[in-house]
């Protein structure tokens, strides 16, 4: 199973394309200039067309954004009390700058939307949607690949929740070809030093 074919609920389709925002696999990052985080902004519906953004949105969102892959792997790996508490509390501190307000829907009963202007407003729109994800279920489905080359989010569809990899295809593979290799070399090392051992047995007893 290619777990990264799946795609996310719409509650988390947002959030997996903001943390896939960067890629460490081949150096892009669509927040690398105020410009180019305007584009994905907009790409993303997630501002007006006449929104701007100066230096401290642009870092403001690149923190917010390792905050939340911190928060990703931190709910799949032992990372520490800690670390997490620290992650939380950025995220925290970006809620608290955020206006929330209610919408009626027809079939939904209500929505939690966010308001205001400038940057604040797609960070509570992504923060929304993890709450929504957290209260759906569907959060702990949203997992960062193993491959520590690769980093690429993804959503976690099979059954029992137990994908590591975006995708077996290429990171799974490779990942399971580098813990093969390192077996082997292990075990040429180990068996290597028993020949060793047994060797300066037989010089001794002689």
């Amino acid at each position: 199973m290619i777990a990264g074919n799946h795609l996310p609920p719409t509650e988390l389709a947002a959030v997996q394309a903001f943390l896939n925002s960067r890629d460490p696999a081949t150096g892009r990052d669509d927040f690398a200039t105020t410009e180019t985080l305007r584009r994905w902004l907009l790409g993303q519906r997630l501002v007006a067309p006449q929104a701007e953004f100066d230096e401290a949105d642009r870092q403001h969102l690149v923190e917010v954004r390792d905050a939340l892959a911190a928060l990703v792997r931190s709910a799949h790996e032992d990372s520490g009390n800690g670390s997490t508490r620290r992650w939380v509390t950025i995220l925290n501190e970006a809620a608290r700058r955020v206006r929330l307000g209610v919408r009626l829907h027809p079939e939904e009963g209500y929505r939690l939307m966010a308001e205001g202007m400038g940057v604040d407003r797609p960070v509570g729109d992504l923060l929304v949607r993890v709450m929504s994800a957290m209260a759906a279920g569907s959060w702990p489905r949203l997992k960062v690949c193993a491959n520590p080359d690769c980093g690429r989010a993804f959503y976690d569809a099979s059954r029992n929740r137990s994908a590591r990899w975006c995708s077996m295809a290429s990171c799974g593979n490779r990942m399971k070809g580098r813990a093969y290799r390192q077996r082997a070399r292990s075990g040429h090392r180990t068996g290597a030093a028993d020949g060793r051992r047994k060797a300066e047995t037989m010089a001794a007893a002689s």
